[in-house]
């Protein structure tokens, strides 16, 4: 038995094509192939045949998915029954997937240790998996979330075989494979070095030198960045004479590409995930992070961990993804990803993160050791290796320090909500709202056509504060609804009357209920304390003024809105002199507190509240529209 995703999902039999049922049951088969030894939860199955809106006969319809394919697939394929969902044992069967990744490993083993001519062998086995694309047959559920990663473990792959050819001499048959593969994929950095290479060693400098430029002129029309240091020091060498025809490994630095596909824990830490196709802005935010992240002259050590922090969708990974794809050729041990909350949102122990990055480091793990070995082993380990790891989401202090080392040639970038600034030599970055250009330029690039109504979608960015999650929901409102314009979608977020949290909510995407999560999340204080001065609706509001809508002495008010500020519920606007700082309520999580309720008093407690204030600070009504212009700080 064949199983088949790398092109055309198929089972075959002695060469012949077994009948899978349909498009949903072959989703189901290629999905399962792509989990491997985890399998898949009954959530996750629902989304990839159905996307966000599953039927109501969804579990019997999954029952005769599964029914059908093991009376196609015979005894040589086993569908497992797990506690909460489906696994697939292949143990019987030929898996092109498992193939390939099986092929690509031990091609850079190979490859590692000088064995250029098999390795590149193997890289063409491998690649010889492929089909055409991959999962033709899928849903578009499936297609969506997993073909970009497919491809680009393919692409890896691509790279790695041409560095083979180059290290024997085929520059000629490299710039054949991999000219159609640049026209396709103008943004890889390693694959127009890789082809600038093989230019030169053909004799074609000027060729070398134009695809340079190409690229140079892309990167800053399409991403606004300039090329990477692995293509400017290709470049450099190319101008100097001294190019050589033996690069490293592709996929070390620039673009790993994942080991064979042994487990998902393992894959979701040795590769980073893909980077956001529509990214926005953050420019000056992205020069600093590179900057940051470069390893120290000396190349003895890193130059410090590097924190981004900032209110929950504000864009933290995003960011440093794309971060660490621009400075990964500096860390030629490669980079790890891994995030540090499981899927329901809670604080995972420092040794499972450990052993994660200790497996992505190729290294076996004992079941039996205990958490502190694991965690010493993972500290030692990284003290010796010039790789970037990436912790995700990071829960505290506690959890960070454990994982850490206090010296060593790791780097480490850390994005979360606390600050971690007990952290030797940490750099922190706070990000807020987008600028209101770059969110203008988010909101036209989901929603294309839309800042053609350029008064009514700044009017609506304004109301979404800058805030890139919210951006993005109410771009999915504008698409979904075809019918609405930004006009009509700014009416409804601006009115106090309507459900807010609905019109941030597309999908999966909740951006309201995520708000409300961080906020109530606060310890008591804090969250009693920010639910009412939300009551206020204003923006901007003094110590002294905060105090007497709090009913509590200035000194101790001082203190809460200093914890609001570290949780990101407030921001810093400026200094009132001798009455200390000025402190900013983001509008949305304003509009978002409000709109919520805050118990059956609300209308009273805003009342009472707003009695309390010095006529100056108090806002204009209706509330909503009067303070949504303002960004976040």
């Amino acid at each position: 038995m064949e199983l088949r995703i790398l092109g055309p999902i198929e089972a075959l039999n002695d060469g012949r094509a077994r009948s899978l049922g349909g498009m949903r049951p072959r989703t189901l088969l290629a999905a399962l192939v792509i989990a491997g030894e985890r399998g898949l939860a009954e959530h996750e199955i629902h989304q990839v045949l159905w996307g966000t809106a599953p039927p109501a006969t969804v579990r019997a319809q999954v029952h005769t998915y599964v029914s059908r394919l093991r009376k196609a697939l015979g005894d040589a394929v086993e569908l497992v029954r797990l506690p909460n969902g489906y696994g697939l044992m292949s143990s019987g069967a030929t898996v092109d997937y498992l193939e390939f990744g099986s092929l690509a490993a031990r091609g850079r083993a190979v490859f590692a240790v000088g064995g250029m001519a098999q390795a590149a062998d193997l890289f063409t086995a491998a690649l010889g998996q492929w089909r055409g694309p991959a999962l033709i047959g899928a849903t578009e559920f499936l297609e969506a979330s997993e073909a970009p990663q497919l491809e680009e473990l393919r692409m890896s792959v691509v790279e790695e075989k041409a560095a083979a050819d180059l290290a024997l001499g085929r520059a000629r048959r490299v710039v054949e494979e991999l000219g159609p593969c640049m026209a396709q994929f103008p943004f890889r950095e390693g694959l127009r070095s890789l082809l600038m290479t093989a230019l030169s060693h053909c004799g074609r400098q000027a060729e070398a030198i134009a695809v340079y430029h190409e690229g140079r002129a892309v990167l800053a029309e399409h991403l606004g960045v300039d090329p990477g240091e692995e293509l400017n020091s290709t470049f450099q060498s190319l101008l100097a004479g001294t190019l050589i025809a033996h690069p490293p490994l592709p996929g070390r630095a620039d673009h790993p590409a994942r080991p064979g596909p042994v487990s998902s824990r393992e894959e979701a830490c040795t590769a980073l995930p893909p980077d956001l196709v529509d990214f926005t802005g953050r420019h000056a935010e992205l020069r600093r992070l590179r900057e940051w992240l470069k390893p120290a002259p000396d190349a003895t050590g890193c130059a410090g961990p590097v924190v981004v922090t900032g209110l929950a969708g504000s864009g933290k990974t995003a960011l440093a993804v794309r971060a660490a794809y621009g400075i990964a050729p500096a860390y030629s041990e490669g980079r790890l990803f891994v995030r540090c909350r499981d899927a329901s949102g809670c604080r995972r122990p420092p040794a499972d993160i450990a052993g994660d990055l200790l497996r992505g480091l190729g290294e076996q793990v004992d079941p039996t050791a205990g958490p502190a070995e694991c965690v010493r082993r993972l500290q030692t380990r990284l003290t010796q290796s010039r790789c970037l790891v990436v912790l995700d989401d990071a829960a505290d202090e506690a959890q960070v320090h454990a994982l850490v080392p206090g010296s060593g040639r790791a780097q480490f970038l850390i994005t979360g909500r606390p600050r971690f600034a007990t952290l030797p030599r940490v750099r922190v970055m706070a990000l807020g709202g987008l600028q209101p250009r770059e969110a203008m330029d988010l909101l036209d690039g989901i929603a294309p056509g839309v800042a053609g109504s350029q008064g009514d979608a700044e009017r609506l960015v304004r109301l979404c504060d800058g805030h890139p999650a919210a951006i993005r929901a109410v771009a999915a409102q504008l698409i979904a609804k075809p019918h609405w314009t930004p006009a009509h979608l700014a009416d409804r977020l601006a009115d106090p009357c309507r459900d807010t949290l609905g019109l941030l909510r597309v999908g999966e995407l909740d951006v309201g209920a995520t708000l409300l999560r961080s906020a109530a999340g606060l310890p008591d204080g804090p969250r009693r304390a920010l639910r009412r001065l939300a009551l206020l609706q204003a923006r901007r509001i003094t110590v002294r003024a905060a105090a007497a809508a709090l009913e509590l002495p200035v000194s101790q008010t001082e203190d809460l809105l200093e914890l609001l500020v570290d949780a990101h519920m407030l921001g810093v606007a400026g200094s009132a002199g001798e009455d200390g700082f000025v402190f900013e309520l983001p509008g949305l999580l304003m509009c978002l507190l409000t709109a919520d309720g805050v118990g059956g008093g609300a209308r009273h407690l805003r009342t009472e509240v707003i009695r309390r204030q010095p006529e100056s600070n108090r806002a204009p009504r209706p509330a909503l529209p009067a303070v949504a212009g303002s960004r976040c700080v």
